[in-house]
């Protein structure tokens, strides 16, 4: 519990520092920077230009494949390894009863 106050309490003077910094500068227009490093598309998070649209459309659908097909691969597995198991016990119970 102690823990926790002291957490609370550098929480609480880091927010009030950060408004007081707000404050000296008065300008709030800004309150979170947004730097732009390019004007180039191919460079920019937020366009998307032809070629990189078909690239992440082909990467997708090479997942799903890949996870769809790894998982019915495990699947069948798994069933297969059920499947004897049963096998195996029934003919077990049929032994003994004889």
């Amino acid at each position: 519990m102690r823990g926790l106050a002291i957490l609370g309490i550098v929480l609480g003077i880091l927010i009030v520092g950060g408004a007081f910094t707000l404050a000296s500068t008065g300008d709030t227009s800004n309150l979170i920077p947004f730097i732009q490093q390019s004007s180039n598309p191919s460079a920019s998070t937020g366009e998307v230009e032809p070629w990189q649209a078909e690239q992440f459309f082909f990467l997708v659908g090479f997942l799903l494949f890949n996870l769809i097909g790894v998982g019915m691969t495990i699947a069948g597995a798994l069933w297969f390894l059920s499947h004897g198991i049963i096998t195996s016990r029934a003919e077990a119970q049929v032994t003994e009863a004889s």
